[in-house]
Formats: C-alpha cells, sequence, structure tokens
C-alpha cells in the first residue's frame, strides 16, 4: 500500500464520492426545514398566546346537592389570579360587565390579585361593584410578593420558586381592608359563616341577562355539572346559610387548617373550603372535614396548553387533569366536589395563554 492509499474498505466509497455529501446536504436541509417549522410553529403560537389572554369568558356550571340537605338554589361567581397590571384594564371593563349583567348571589376570590404593586387602582375599579354583594376571600403569593422577573418558559419546568424575600412589598393590606369594609369574609386560616340571599338563580326577574348555557363573550356552550345537567330545574330563592372553612397561600407554606365553624356540621349549611393553591394536603383535609365544595385557583388551567391533551403543568402537586374545571376529589372514603379556576390574568413577565383562555365561574347550586 503506497503512502496515499486508503484504508481496506474506504477506498469502496472513496469510488462513490457523491453519495456521502448528497446524503448530509439531504439530512441538513430536512433538519433545517423542521427546525424552521418548529420556530415558525412556537412564534405563531406566541403571538396568539398573546391574543388569547386578551379573550376572556364567563363559564357555567351547575353543581346539583342532595335535595334532602334542602340547599336553596343560588349562584356564586369564582373570580382567581386576575394578576393586574397597567395595560389590563380590558379585565376591568369584563369583571364590570359581568356584575351588570349576570345575578350573582356570592362572590369568592381565591386570591393571586396583582400582577404589579400599580395594579391597585385597578383592582379597586373591577372589584367595586362586586363588593356590594356577599363575598369571601383568600389570597395567593402574588397578593403578598411582586412576580419575579423570569425566563417565563421555566414555568414548564414545574411548580415555581417561593419568594426570595420574606417581607411582603405589595398592597395587600389595602386591598384586604377594602373586602373587609364590604364585609367579605376574610378565610386566610380561618372560618366563617354567611347568610346569602338569593332569588332562585337568575334569570331576568334577577337581573340576569345572559341566556343560560351561554358564555358571556363566547358563543360556545357553558359547561354542566358533575352529575346533572344544563342549568335548568327547580329554582327555590331564600336565605341560605354558607360555613366557609379557609387557608392562606399552600404555595408558599402560610396554610394552616382550622376548626370549622359550629354551622359547619348543619346539613342545611353549604360547606365550602377555599385555598389559592390546590394542593394534595390541603385538598385532602378540607375533603376529610366534609366540604361540600372546594374552590382555588393558581394553576392558571396550566396556561400553556396543547389542544387534544391540555396542561402540561399545574405549578403544584396535583396532576394535570385536576388543572382546571369542576372535578370529584377523594380522600380515602371521603369525597368533595373541586372546582379550580384558570384565573382572568398572567404574570407581567408571561404575558401569554395558549389553549386556556382566561376564565371567571358563575357556579350554580341546585337541588335535585
Amino acid at each position: 500500500m503506497t503512502s496515499d492509499a486508503l484504508p481496506l474498505g474506504l477506498d469502496l466509497i472513496a469510488d462513490r464520492p457523491s453519495i456521502a455529501p448528497r446524503a448530509l446536504i439531504a439530512t441538513g436541509r430536512a433538519l433545517g426545514i423542521a427546525a424552521g417549522a418548529l420556530t415558525g410553529t412556537g412564534l405563531l403560537a406566541l403571538a396568539w398566546g398573546s391574543v388569547e389572554r386578551r379573550m376572556p369568558v364567563l363559564r357555567r356550571i351547575a353543581i346539583d346537592m342532595p335535595a334532602h340537605r334542602g340547599i336553596k338554589t343560588m349562584t356564586i361567581l369564582h373570580l382567581s389570579d386576575l394578576h393586574l397590571f397597567p395595560g389590563q384594564e380590558f379585565l376591568v371593563t369584563f369583571l364590570r360587565r359581568v356584575a351588570a349583567e349576570e345575578h350573582i348571589d356570592l362572590v369568592v376570590s381565591t386570591g393571586d390579585n396583582f400582577g404589579l404593586a400599580e395594579g391597585l387602582p385597578l383592582l379597586e375599579d373591577a372589584y367595586e361593584p362586586l363588593l356590594a354583594l356577599p363575598g369571601a376571600f383568600v389570597f395567593g403569593s402574588n397578593d403578598y410578593y411582586s412576580a419575579q422577573k423570569k425566563n417565563w418558559g421555566r414555568y414548564l419546568l414545574g411548580s415555581s420558586k417561593l419568594p426570595k424575600s420574606s417581607i411582603p412589598d405589595l398592597p395587600w393590606i389595602e386591598l384586604a381592608r377594602r373586602f373587609r369594609d364590604a364585609g367579605w369574609l376574610d378565610l386566610s386560616n380561618q372560618a366563617g359563616t354567611l347568610t346569602v340571599e338569593s332569588c332562585g338563580g337568575g334569570g331576568s326577574a334577577c337581573g340576569g341577562s345572559t341566556p343560560e348555557g351561554s358564555v358571556l363573550g363566547d358563543s360556545a356552550p357553558g359547561e354542566s355539572a358533575l352529575g346533572g345537567s344544563q342549568l335548568h330545574g327547580s329554582a327555590r330563592g331564600g336565605s341560605q346559610r354558607v360555613s366557609f372553612l379557609g387557608t392562606d397561600d399552600p404555595h408558599i407554606g402560610r396554610d394552616r387548617i382550622v376548626e370549622p365553624d359550629p354551622s359547619w356540621a348543619l346539613d342545611s349549611s353549604l360547606r365550602i373550603a377555599v385555598t389559592h393553591a390546590p394542593y394534595t394536603r390541603v385538598l385532602n383535609a378540607f375533603t376529610t372535614a366534609g366540604a361540600d365544595l372546594i374552590l382555588a385557583g393558581h394553576t392558571h388551567g396550566g396556561q400553556i396548553g396543547v389542544p387534544g391533551f391540555g396542561a402540561i403543568v399545574t405549578n403544584c402537586d396535583i396532576n394535570q387533569k385536576y388543572a382546571k374545571g369542576l372535578h370529584r376529589w377523594r380522600a380515602g372514603d371521603h369525597s368533595s366536589l373541586l372546582h379550580v379556576s384558570a384565573g382572568l390574568g398572567t404574570s407581567p413577565y408571561a404575558p401569554v395563554r395558549i389553549a386556556t383562555r382566561p376564565e371567571a365561574s358563575l357556579l350554580t347550586i341546585r337541588s335535585i
């Protein structure tokens, strides 16, 4: 073999010098096209996500209670995760429209109201017409601590980190004072009882003007109850006692389960448990305590979803199937209905929603 000869076998490849380059070029071109397509798809998805976050809807859900309990028909507006900051005036307009057009007996807010501290005037404007109604609230981490600047794509990696500072820097005291002055129950590691006057589930006689089964701001039908059908059936108004049990935000370890009021033990009481982040330990405790309904937020419904699949993450320890909507939660021999709101807002540093529209929920409680 001469010094410029090829090792055994490679001379066969050398005899066909065009095969490898053509294959490499074709493979590279295919990979380039695929990468370009993925990049283009990603950019389109992000562009759509910035539009979708501005398309809030009102979900309608019927929740059936056993007739022997004698629970009065009533409507509950569940709000969560407004994350308001300057530029989110469209959410204020949406909520004021809901307040003007819908019959609401009770408002429950499950926290994360602030996007930035500058959002307080917007929050006052958004909640102003609702404060005339009975209400209850808990706070989330973004009522106490400002959102942190970070790569929003890290949200897809799982539960977000706790705030670096232990000193709240948001005007939560001012917001809590407004809620309390309106007579709303502060359920942060507390229990309480309200008597709610209901006129039996809405309709034109109660001031509601949007047809039952519709979604405000959308043409899609409303959702149904677990074990129920679309909104209909007997409407029985009157005074309804609601017994509450709540926690401060489990996501930052502020939760503590307290003893419920004596009214919690009465069959005629509607038992509602309220928390911001739906962590398993809290849901299990509420369910074991006998809650009829648990209300939570925090997940944003996953915020970035996959059409046909749903949420990718929940930002807490529950399974993705519980990321939003009404579900049955079981703890041992006990079970409760769990409603997780996908929320209305986003962090100012992650202003997108994909396949997860912002929402408020109108829950109709009825006996069948």
